[in-house]
């Protein structure tokens, strides 16, 4: 039987910080019934350590969970729009401190389609031979360009990695088929501007320019269309059919996308996985996250066919069909956790609340 690639750990950092929907009627023009209704978000998580501290964590927990040491990896991938620094790489970062040092390393960015898209690289890499263990890891701290009095962008999102080791696996498990996709005319709808190079170098960044640039509408429409015909795609590729699938975990964009994708694919709810509510849009590190907290709940059994599909920025879409392997339950357990902190979401929001203010000025600066 031909090689696959199947997954054999998971792990996942979430911050310590809490951002509810309280705390962001402090900070604009919004309730809790209001982001409920429209988002399916009640809570979101928010760091106060940097992206690579996140992605080493859920790096970490991944490997022991696999059973393996970081010696024995042979690459290490990157799923992020919010990379600490653009070089080095989050994941040669990542590869040094978790001493991987057999591996490669390198950062991709497909934005909230991140993982899918390196799961379809890894799978790549792992059935062609070229790779035999590879540690995928999904992380963002996208809090950094949120205006936190603009409501339309700053409910959705959070912080937050996640993490996944692949092997190969040659009795029908793993990766079964890929389908991935872009419209780049489509691109203005998400945009955050201010990591790139564009323009001159300055002393002072734009507050207009570093905020995330987001179309919800626009993006709602292009994603529920994306997801459901990637998923049915990438079904099509298998030889399978909604009716064969288990379990589909898709990008925690919104919970309205969510339910209107799924819908659309035909699957009920009973087979949708979804942890938005506390955790918010983490991007690519959704899916890796939700893996995890599907495990711990008891909704993944070995021999599942699962389906993985996202949509992010670019414009960009991805679907992945797999068969889980026999593995539920860890083979280890890594016991680090971040460093603690005393501040509060308020606290840790200060400095985007002042870079912000100019764009507010007529709005009360809250403190």
């Amino acid at each position: 039987m031909s090689r696959r690639a199947k997954i054999t750990g998971w792990g996942k950092c979430v911050p310590p910080v809490s951002l509810s929907n309280a705390d962001l009627e402090k900070l604009m023009d919004t309730n809790d019934e209001w982001i409920v209704e429209r988002t399916g978000i009640s809570n979101r998580q928010l760091s106060h350590v940097e992206n690579t501290d996140l992605a080493e964590l859920a790096a970490r927990r991944a490997l022991a969970c696999s059973g393996l040491d970081a010696s024995e990896i042979d690459l290490v991938v990157v799923a992020t729009c919010t990379p600490e620094i653009l070089c080095p790489s989050v994941a040669a970062m990542v590869q040094d401190r978790i001493g991987a040092i057999n591996a490669g390393a390198f950062d991709l960015n497909a934005a909230c389609s991140g993982f899918v898209y390196g799961t379809s690289v890894v799978a790549g890499l792992i059935e062609s031979g070229f790779a035999d263990k590879v540690l995928l890891i999904g992380a963002e701290k996208l809090h950094f360009a949120m205006d936190y009095r603009d409501r339309g962008t700053a409910i959705l999102f959070g912080d937050g990695a996640g993490a996944a080791v692949f092997e190969p696996s040659t009795d029908g498990v793993g990766v079964l088929a890929v389908d991935l996709g872009a419209d780049g005319g489509k691109g203005g709808t998400m945009l955050i501007r201010s990591m790139g190079s564009m323009g001159e170098p300055q002393a002072t960044n734009d507050p207009e320019i570093h905020r995330l640039y987001f179309e919800g509408q626009a993006v709602f429409k292009i994603a529920v269309q994306g997801i459901s015909a990637s998923a049915k795609r990438v079904l099509e590729r298998a030889n399978l059919t909604v009716d064969d699938v288990d379990l589909v975990i898709p990008h925690q964009a919104n919970a309205r996308i969510i339910d209107s994708a799924t819908r659309r694919l035909g699957i009920e709810q009973s087979r949708v996985f979804v942890n938005i509510a506390n955790l918010g849009n983490t991007a690519a590190a959704s899916i890796p996250m939700a893996i995890c907290d599907a495990l711990e709940a008891g909704r993944v059994s070995p021999g599942d066919t699962i389906v993985l599909t996202a949509f992010g920025g670019g414009v960009t879409w991805g679907s992945i069909v797999l068969t889980w392997g026999e593995r539920v339950e860890p083979a280890g357990v890594h016991v680090g956790e971040l460093p603690p902190t005393d501040m509060t979401s308020l606290d840790l929001l200060q400095d985007n609340l002042r870079f912000y203010a100019p764009l507010h000025t007529d709005k009360p600066s809250v403190v």
